[in-house]
């Protein structure tokens, strides 16, 4: 009985490998396009911001992320959306209010990672009074 457990153990622990159709390992990252906001925007504390973006991967997506950061701390972001994702394509929408902590030189980021754990990143920079 032994003898026949571990090859069956062995063929599903190796079923459940994270490779594609053809049997590779996927290892391109996501396509991300943010459509709105316009680059180099300049808004007011207060002033809505309104966000939209796509994701697109050749096999499957795993999270897409929209934080909005202050220039001098990439650290800790001020406005954050996180969504579980799947399939091969997500189109992004928020919008927000440009908050009393966010001033300055401000940066958006748009972040996607694959079922393989492939991470894209886009970065926008726009100012806020």
């Amino acid at each position: 009985m032994k003898y026949i457990v571990l090859p069956l153990l062995v063929c599903i622990m190796l079923s459940c490998s994270k490779t594609n159709a053809d049997g590779n390992k996927d290892n391109i990252k996501p396509v991300l396009t943010i459509i709105a906001p316009v680059t180099s925007e300049v808004y007011r504390t207060g002033d809505p911001l309104c966000f939209k973006g796509d994701v697109i991967d050749d096999f499957a997506l795993n999270n897409v992320q929209l934080k909005l950061f202050r220039a001098d701390d990439l650290d800790r972001p001020v406005v954050q959306y996180s969504y579980s994702v799947s399939g091969r394509s997500f189109h992004v929408e928020e919008k927000t209010y440009i908050p009393a902590t966010l001033s300055g030189n401000c940066v958006l980021q748009f972040e996607a990672t694959d079922f393989y754990n492939n991470r894209a990143v886009v970065t926008m920079n726009f100012s806020s009074n």
